[in-house]
């Protein structure tokens, strides 16, 4: 341990700084408890009742705009009106010597997000009582006019001492209105909550809250959010346009009732969600704690498909049975591949079907060794994992917009995909090889964290004459990853129609209308031949890019598909990193 006595003092920053000598007097600051784009919070201690308290205040290049700092002191005081158990109470707030501040309760606990970066997800009876609280706070503050608008698992407190889950920071979220989208540290979070209307525009009522508290609802129970995209921009457009996924087949632990709530809650449409707060509190009042427990206690017993618990068809027993006859007959050894077709995505089975481990036990019993029985069932699963995960590959934002007739085919090609599990830091290497043997070229990778990006661009003399552009991003958190291919098809495009349009359809229609005035004398005629030379050309140059587009574009789904199944072999080969869901 350093000697106290003599260890350098702490050097506050300028923010602490500017905030001390305006409270001085008032309170005393201990210690920055948090930070993030619209304010910085410390743990202080009031001198005249002699409790703690924490202090929120703008950082200095925010309080020097007269208009935020009005606005931050009109919010703080709005909110300080609101007095309900679930909300955090302000105490105070002023202005002093250019410092704008307002003084809270102070929280012993943790914050919302602080507990799910520890547990990953929580039990559905805990999120039921998280979820009855906040709806509560949400009806009181709804019905005095006053919309949150910055629902998110940092804004949620969670009382140490009570028990409670309280919310945080009521309308101060609004300030960012006034600043760019990439003004702020704050976006890049908050993005994920955001309802459809708050989005493009529209004005906000209490609904919009509860929309970001179906985000934190899905968040709490599965572990992820319901758009989780590789940019801010694509996870907008998918909160405007794109379906939720139901929440009980991301997370099928999740109680049926409680899942439809959290469904309803995500509606693109305001009028199909809950119309109050109080509407949402009664709904999950009717849910039953116990039923809820019950439904947990089963699902942990509840094996997934392909384990020892698993059900399967009898064409699917026979075909268990027969691999694994075949890999005892191999003395053991993996013979791949596996010949496993999955049954059709819904299809129906002609009967319950056999429990496998009847069908482990029926082999055994003809003589067959269990371990491969079990090792027929591993490789059973994994196919059908393979299959689910290249069943998931779907356009990207980039191809949702309309093709421009002009040119025939799409200039952005765009295709991700989403696995269930994390890559380690070995699996981000493997990875990046798999896409250097797809591409069979040279190509640079950069690792941000848990974001890999791996960009060719091929020589030029290999694409006639015009490198190719492409991009596969990886992004591996919360316990998903994913992947995203992309390849900008506009060189190819400038090229050919240039080349083939101006450049032959020109050089050809002059030498043709050289030849027709010669013959005819006739100038209109020779116009014409020129300009029918010319737009046979640019017929010509539309069909090749049409056709190169095409070809481009299977051979990205090709190379994604191959990095998906990449993928998925790491994860199943290293169990840590995939998602106890699918163990």
């Amino acid at each position: 341990m350093p000697d106290e006595a003599n260890a350098l003092p702490r050097v506050p920053d300028l923010t602490e700084s500017a905030l001390g000598r305006a409270v001085a007097g008032q309170y005393r600051l201990e210690r920055e408890i948090g930070r993030g784009g619209m304010g910085v919070v410390y743990l202080a201690t009031d001198e005249q009742l002699q409790r703690e308290v924490a202090i929120k205040t703008l950082p200095p290049h925010l309080a020097a705009d007269a208009v935020v700092r009005d606005r931050f002191l009109r919010e703080a005081r709005m909110a300080g009106a609101l007095s309900q158990q679930n909300i955090v109470p302000i105490y105070a707030a002023a202005e002093r010597d250019g410092v704008v501040y307002f003084v809270m309760r102070y929280i012993a606990g943790e914050s919302l997000a602080e507990r799910l970066g520890h547990l990953r997800t929580l039990p559905a009876a805990d999120v039921v009582t998280i979820l009855r609280q906040l709806a509560s706070a949400l009806a009181y503050a709804h019905t005095r006019g006053v919309v949150h608008r910055d629902i998110k698992a940092e804004n949620v407190l969670l009382d140490r001492e009570t028990g409670l889950a309280m919310l945080t920071d009521f309308g101060i979220a609004r300030l960012a209105e006034s600043k760019p989208l990439t003004a702020t540290g704050t976006v890049l979070g908050t993005v994920q909550y955001m309802s459809p209307e708050q989005v493009i525009g529209d004005d906000l009522d209490g609904r919009s809250d509860l929309y970001a508290l179906g985000v934190l609802a899905f968040l709490m129970l599965s572990g992820r959010f319901p758009f989780e995209r590789n940019s801010p921009s694509a996870i907008l457009v998918a909160h405007v346009n794109a379906p939720p996924p139901r929440l009980c087949d991301v997370a099928t632990q999740v109680p049926n009732a409680l899942g439809n709530v959290v469904d309803r809650l995500l509606s693109k449409s305001r009028d199909a969600r809950y119309a109050t707060g109080e509407a949402l509190r009664q709904a999950l009042d009717a849910i039953s704690l116990d039923a809820i427990e019950t439904d947990a206690r089963s699902a942990d017993v509840v094996a997934p498909r392909g384990t020892a618990d698993a059900v399967l068809s009898s064409t699917e027993a026979q075909e268990v049975w027969a691999r694994a006859a075949e890999l005892q007959a191999n003395t053991g050894l993996f013979v791949p591949p596996a010949e496993f077709t999955p049954r059709a995505a819904g299809a129906e089975l002609v009967t319950r079907g056999y429990d496998a481990a009847l069908v482990k036990e029926a082999a055994v019993d003809a003589g067959i060794d269990g371990k491969y029985v079990e090792r027929a069932l591993a490789e059973r699963a994994k196919s059908e994992r393979l299959s689910a995960d290249l069943a998931n590959v779907q356009r990207g934002p980039q191809m949702l917009a309309p093709v421009n007739p002009f040119i025939g085919a799409p200039t952005k090609i765009d295709y991700e995909a989403t696995i269930e599990g994390e890559l380690s830091s070995d699996g981000f290497e493997e990875i990046a090889d798999e896409v250097r043997r797809q591409l069979g070229e040279m190509v640079t990778v950069s690792q941000v964290g848990r974001t890999m990006s791996i960009t060719s661009a091929a020589m030029a003399t290999r694409n006639g004459g015009t490198p190719r552009r492409i991009q596969i991003n990886v992004s591996s958190r919360h316990g998903r990853t994913s992947i995203r291919a992309s390849e900008d098809l506009s060189p190819s495009a400038l090229s050919i129609f240039i080349g083939v349009t101006f450049g032959v359809g020109t050089g050809l229609g002059t030498g043709l209308m050289g030849g027709v005035l010669t013959a005819t004398n006739s100038g209109p005629l020779a116009a014409v031949t020129l300009l029918s030379a010319v737009a046979a050309a640019y017929g010509a140059a539309r069909f090749f890019f049409t056709r190169t587009a095409r070809k481009r574009d299977a051979e990205l789904q090709r190379v994604l598909q191959r990095v998906v199944e990449r993928t998925r072999e790491f994860l199943l080969a290293t169990p840590d990193s995939v998602d106890k869901r699918l163990r």
